[in-house]
């Protein structure tokens, strides 16, 4: 049986077929926040999520595989880890209560089966990005989601 898989990968690298490498653009959340989002007023039953001000150049994101940076406020953690979470742009906004803005984070979840280690430390988060309103019971839940092949600490870790 070995030298089935052995052939195999002789003649799969022979004929030049390889894996392809995934490339994460770098995005930072200067980029994806430096422009106003009010949220529509929750006890206004007119109200509408606005319309058009996600700018065309973090619209054009949705889709492509990135890398972010950021501090992780996790949604499910458990002793192997975390699997949603959401990334903030400062450690002041996870942890010390400071107000938010709608596009200053993103909901993360990890790929099915995969875990991310729990940490106070900036996160580097690679994976799909997807930009747009995402609405929940008449309300914008979130801009950002993405989900993740990997997050790993600014260290490597």
């Amino acid at each position: 049986m070995r030298q089935i898989y052995t052939t195999i990968a002789v003649v799969v690298a022979a004929a030049g077929i390889a894996a392809a490498a995934v490339t994460y653009q770098p995005v930072s959340f200067s980029t994806i926040s430096n422009y106003e989002y009010e949220l529509p007023d929750p006890l206004d039953p007119s109200s509408k999520a606005p319309q058009n001000v996600i700018p065309a150049a973090v619209k054009a994101l949705n889709g492509k595989m990135v890398a972010l940076e950021g501090f992780m406020l996790p949604l499910d953690l458990t002793p192997d880890g975390v699997s949603v979470f959401m990334l903030n742009a400062s450690l002041d906004m996870c942890y010390f209560g400071a107000p938010v803005r709608m596009n200053e984070w993103v909901l993360v979840k990890m790929k099915a089966g995969k875990r991310a280690k729990f940490t106070h430390l900036a996160t580097t988060v690679k994976g799909r990005f997807e930009v747009g309103e995402e609405m929940r019971n008449g309300r914008v839940a979130s801009l950002y989601r993405l989900e993740a092949d990997l997050a790993e600490v600014e260290d490597g870790r």
